[in-house]
């Protein structure tokens, strides 16, 4: 002690020397034959330097030399050796304290690396002399600290608490119940009963809080009572509107941990804390600007809910609308960030640990909450009901059929209350629903999905005046056809007409009237075609029922034909249409069909699209010509000479590009077929 008083009493450089008037002797009498132990003038600034980072390094290799550590050991542990001990630790954390401002009062010299190193020699003789400490003297040393009249001293204490707690794993009881009681001591540090300085404060406060988190961690399952006044600390904290934000996220924190921990006993707090917890999530604008105390916020939920998800219903409805929004933060952050993964994990607790009973009323007027003003987090909230769904078990989803019913007629008039809005969006949003309520259909018996499905068939059929119900029919048609495969030409028979007078209605070959009252009319009607056509291409695809019967394929058969000349939409989009959806459709019905008897027709429908008089008809139906060749193979082989006199028209096309793609037709016809056609030319 008398050496570090010594080193604490040296300048901390030659020039800051009062000199000799005033005699730099140390009030302990350390001296030699000069009356000096150090003369500082006699000396330079280096020696002087050296002479205190050999004296710390000296008083590290004693403290743990060993023979000093078995005399230590040897030693009783008597209250005089332990006042010695706290009063060494206040010593070191002092001197600590003085090499720390000289470090920061020489950043810029050339001096500022010999004053880190010497700080990290002093944090390396408080480590030494912690060693030395048993457990018993420890923690009332650590008490005494505590109650230090300097902020830093009173952090650092903390701070050796700290990691004491993480470093030993078995404690005995009588050491349990003495660090438990430094519990009401370090929740007077974060109520910050003393004035001091910010800055210290708010950092002393979060160590506090730090401290608390990890006695709690460590010892609050077996003893949660002293736990019990922290947790209501931590929420008097996050209520309080003036707190500095990272206080505030290491309380976050550490209710995160308490409520886990006391579990029942945090119960009566719920009233206090779920408010509380959920006010500082809505600030959106605080919490994107500081990461760490958007984690704690959302960690403290995650936890909260995880602990005692059956006593959260009363708060419901603000936890999935502020989870919904944490969702859109997140995306920001990336995928795989923590921020995204505890807001996954927080959407997975709510969707799963509760009773549809709970969850579904919440779920619906969560949805008629953000419809109209956050219409962004819809999806979010549909993938909520989606994991609850799939998690369900039969007899809950049967119970709760109709209430699910009822939640997606009203999910799915979205596009018809939103006709007007941008309609990529909206079919982002629709997307969301669809998929849930497909979530739903694959656990439905078929006794169970046909009148649901003949439901939403009326209710497409119900709006006469947009007619954007019949858009989300035929979008739905298509995914339960691209989900239930074969099955669904089970329930299909009743959409064949109506899909039939659809293709007429919204072909600009047939009428001029517009299928939509929308200003984007034709955007929707090529969405409506390319559905119809994708859901058509389906049923075909998967058919093994011989669903086209002959009746079947002749309704189908001139509207699927005449789509060859519907230009709606413009040049681009007809290409697109023609070649993605089209074509593939028109190709996979001459496979499907269980009639050979009405490939003539249709082959014949096709031919006559080649005399049209626009050339990018033309063009279309020698595309079309080729694929259904391809299904077809040596089949087609009967329909050749009736095709042969309509490509001879097309070898003198005098559009070049309908002429360039007739020859490519033959030569393809020649590779599907086997044989040469040159000679019919």
């Amino acid at each position: 002690m008398k050496i570090i008083q010594y080193l604490t009493e040296l300048p901390e450089n030659k020039e800051d020397d009062p000199g000799p008037k005033k005699s730099r002797t140390c009030k302990t009498k350390l001296k030699n034959q000069d009356g000096q132990l150090f003369n500082v003038e006699s000396h330079s600034d280096k020696q002087l330097r050296h002479f205190k980072f050999l004296s710390v390094s000296f008083m590290s290799q004693l403290l743990s030399s060993q023979n000093f550590v078995k005399k230590i050991v040897e030693c009783e542990e008597t209250e005089e050796l332990q006042k010695l001990e706290q009063r060494l630790l206040e010593e070191v954390l002092h001197y600590i304290n003085t090499v720390a401002s000289s470090v920061e009062g020489n950043v810029d010299k050339p001096t500022a690396k010999f004053w880190r190193v010497l700080l990290n020699k002093s944090y390396d003789m408080l480590d030494k002399v912690n060693a030395l400490l048993p457990t018993e003297t420890f923690i009332p040393v650590i008490r005494g600290l505590m109650t230090n009249q300097l902020p830093s001293v009173r952090r650092k204490a903390m701070d050796l608490l700290n990691n004491k707690v993480q470093q030993r794993t078995r404690w005995q009881k009588s050491q349990i119940l003495q660090l438990l009681e430094l519990v009401p001591e370090l929740i007077a540090i974060v109520q910050c009963k003393r004035k001091e300085e910010e800055e210290e404060q708010a950092v002393n406060r979060q160590t506090a809080l730090f401290s608390l988190k990890l006695l709690c961690k460590g010892f609050g399952t077996e003893n949660p009572v002293p736990f019990v006044p922290v947790l209501k600390t931590a929420i008097d904290l996050i209520s309080s509107e003036k707190q500095e934000k990272n206080v505030m996220g290491s309380a976050l924190l550490c209710i995160a941990e308490v409520t886990c921990t006391l579990k029942a006993q945090a119960i009566p707090q719920l009233p206090r804390l779920m408010p509380a917890l959920l006010k500082t999530l809505k600030n959106k604008k605080e919490l994107v600007s500081n990461e760490i105390y958007l984690l704690s916020a959302v960690t403290a939920l995650l936890k909260v809910a995880e602990t005692l998800p059956h006593f959260l219903s009363p708060y419901l409805l603000d936890c999935l609308l502020q989870v919904v929004r944490l969702e859109k933060i997140a995306v920001e952050f990336g995928p795989s960030s923590q921020i995204s993964l505890r807001v996954t994990s927080l959407k997975t607790i709510l969707a799963t640990r509760l009773a549809p009973r709970i969850l579904l009323p919440a779920i619906t007027k969560c949805y008629s909450e953000v419809a109209n003003t956050r219409k962004n987090c819809l999806g979010p909230l549909t993938n909520i009901l989606k994991e609850h769904i799939v998690g369900m078990e039969k007899e809950h989803l049967i119970s709760h059929q109709s209430e699910l019913t009822a939640f997606f007629m009203k999910a799915l008039d979205f596009r018809t209350e939103h006709a007007q809005d941008d309609l990529e969006e909206v079919g982002k949003t629709e997307a969301y629903v669809i998929d849930c309520l497909i979530s739903m259909v694959m656990k439905l018996s078929e006794a169970s999905f046909r009148p649901l499905f003949f439901k939403l068939f009326d209710w497409s059929k119900t709006e006469s005046t947009l007619k954007d119900r019949l858009l989300t029919f035929h979008r739905i048609a298509d995914c339960i056809a691209d989900k239930l495969k074969g099955l669904f030409t089970l329930f299909a028979g009743h959409l064949v007409k109506p899909f039939a007078e659809t293709l007429n209605q919204v072909n600009i070959s047939k009428t001029d009237e517009a299928f939509f009252d929308s200003e984007n009319s034709t955007e929707k009607s090529c969405l409506l075609l390319q559905f119809t056509m994708d859901c058509l291409h389906k049923l075909f695809l998967f058919d093994t029922q011989k669903f086209l019967s002959k009746e079947r394929a002749e309704t189908l058969m001139m509207p699927l034909v005449d789509q060859l000349e519907n230009t709606l939409g413009g040049d681009e989009k007809f290409q697109e249409r023609v070649t993605a959806h089209l074509i593939p459709c028109i190709a996979q019905f001459s496979v499907a069909m269980a009639d050979d008897s009405l490939w003539k027709p249709l082959n014949y429908h096709i031919l006559l699209k080649m005399r049209h008089t626009s050339p990018k008809v033309r063009f279309a139906a020698l595309l079309a010509l080729v694929e259904v060749a391809q299904k077809l193979k040596e089949n087609y082989l009967v329909l050749l000479p009736e095709s042969i006199p309509f490509l001879a028209e097309l070898m003198e096309d005098e559009c070049e590009e309908v002429e360039q793609q007739c020859q490519k037709t033959i030569q393809q016809l020649e590779v599907i077929l086997g044989e040469p056609l040159q000679s019919y030319f």
